[in-house]
């Protein structure tokens, strides 16, 4: 699980799950240097779910069978307040949490029960969770909402719009004020695995605040084309979209563009802004894809350029234009059975990144498919990028293995093993917003640290300070965990 950390002003919080405690220690954002009479140990025999900042405060939320909790905890002094429970409920709710959609807190990560995620301005908290009932009948789900300080702003069980065989629940977000967004997959005929590869289905978005009886319901309309992937996002003037990827109904598998398009006050999806993939660049790929596989270095029944592309980030400029972070993000299982009884188990694929700007006029700026193959059997862990935008240019973090350094963009990349005992590399793509112009940087290797064998590095767990510094948790290899600062170049003085 690692330990969360979480980070305000000039003083840094770590928070780590024991069996039955939680160990809290303070540090300073200056020097990493721990205020050990600070440190505290609270007993916790709760599910420990996740960790994020409200208010200046460290919130660690769990879970107790159908119940959810939340802690305060203070990031600089010695305080740590009683849990809250957030939600209990008499009904039987679902462990299958029924979204799929991660998008926003831990992408490609697993959900049981309860989700906790924060509104687009962090100032309120959404507790959301499934009450599975079957067949032709709808689903249920349970939302409540919460202010920074953990007062209840409102919480009731709302019927989604049509049975439960006829809908996959997708992303969900609540805006600044409080109302709950969802988007879902809408099949034509009942389906038991909901397959969008391979039946007839459109994509609605649905809406609903405090006092609304029921779902304002609203069709992502792209024509022709087919929604693959979509998230709920804020632009910078304050407008709620749905933005993604779109497929075309004579070929489901890949994804043939991107799109954006805001939701009016009353939930109505409009103002539409779509862009295909440039025939050209197809082309381009397409052609280096088969030298690789000519030569031996990629094998001809690989996984397409642009199949299993998710959403990881959405990034909205001043001019109009928009920039969709891609990954190429998939689960196989296999299930093997002997005397005893049957197992099965998960690969995770974190693979390519995928990177589109588009423009206010429906212009595909530049796209970009940046190599990285990255492979586990515990979840994200370490796999997939932590990314940010800064004076014009993104920064895409991810840990590789060091021979990719030297590789160029259109070679296969060599494959990354999550949690295998091997020399941990960070590396960062970087790509300029007005020019598209990207490059590969080396920023972290283990001779950088004490000349240490770096064996766990967690990215999804680092925060970002305001300043775009990134805190990052290591194990030397021996006996010791570290704090790392990773400083742009440009920071320094």
């Amino acid at each position: 699980m690692g330990t969360y950390f979480v980070a305000s002003g000039q003083r840094m919080v770590a928070i780590k799950k024991g069996r039955k405690d939680m160990t809290i220690q303070r540090f300073s954002l200056q020097d990493l240097k721990e205020d050990v009479k600070k440190r505290q140990i609270i007993e916790d025999k709760g599910d420990f779910q996740s960790v994020m900042e409200l208010d200046g405060k460290a919130v660690v939320f769990y879970t107790i069978k159908d119940r959810a909790y939340a802690q305060q905890i203070s990031v600089t002094g010695v305080a740590a307040q009683k849990p809250i429970q957030l939600v209990t409920d008499k009904e039987n709710i679902d462990r299958d949490f029924g979204f799929v959609s991660t998008y926003g807190f831990d992408a490609g990560g697993r959900i049981n029960k309860f989700v906790f995620k924060k509104s687009f301005d962090g100032s309120k908290v959404l507790v959301l969770f499934r009450v599975e009932t079957g067949g032709e009948k709808a689903d249920k789900i349970g939302v409540a909402i919460y202010n920074a300080d953990l007062s209840l702003l409102w919480k009731r069980k709302i019927t989604l719009p049509y049975p439960s065989e006829h809908m996959l629940n997708e992303d969900f977000a609540i805006d600044d004020d409080g109302n709950f967004y969802m988007t879902a997959s809408i099949f034509i005929s009942s389906s038991s695995d909901k397959d969008k590869l391979k039946s007839n289905f459109r994509t609605e978005v649905f809406k609903i605040g405090e006092e609304d009886k029921e779902f304002t319901k609203s069709k992502i309309d792209l024509g022709t084309n087919l929604v693959q992937d979509a998230v709920i996002t804020k632009d910078i003037t304050g407008l709620v979209r749905v933005s993604g990827f779109y497929s075309n109904t004579s070929s489901q598998d890949e994804i043939k563009g991107v799109f954006s398009g805001r939701l009016s006050e009353d939930g109505i999806f409009e103002n539409t802004i779509k862009a295909d993939f440039p025939n050209e660049k197809l082309v381009e790929l397409a052609a280096q894809r088969e030298t690789r596989v000519n030569e031996g270095t990629q094998k001809g029944d690989d996984k397409k350029d642009f199949e299993n592309i998710k959403v990881n980030d959405v990034i909205f400029n001043p001019d109009g234009s928009f920039v969709v972070l891609g990954e190429q993000r998939y689960v196989t299982s296999q299930t093997t059975s002997s005397s005893s009884g049957s197992r099965t188990t998960y690969r995770y694929y974190y693979r390519d990144i995928l990177t589109f700007k588009v423009s206010a006029s429906s212009q595909m700026v530049w796209m970009h498919k940046l190599p990285k193959y990255q492979i586990g059997i515990r979840g994200k862990a370490s796999m997939s990028y932590k990314n940010f935008k800064t004076n014009g240019k993104y920064y895409l973090f991810f840990v590789d293995d060091f021979t990719n350094l030297k590789r160029s963009f259109d070679e296969f990349p060599q494959k990354y093993y999550d949690d295998k005992k091997e020399f941990l590399y960070l590396t960062s793509y970087v790509i300029d917003d007005a020019t598209g112009e990207v490059i590969k940087e080396p920023i972290l290797t283990g001779s950088d640290i004490r000349n240490s064998r770096l064996e766990s590095m967690l990215l999804s767990k680092a925060p970002l300070l305001a300043n775009r510094d990134l805190i990052i948790e290591v194990f030397d290899g021996k006996k010791s965990n570290l704090l790392v600062k990773v400083e742009r170049a440009d920071t320094k003085k």
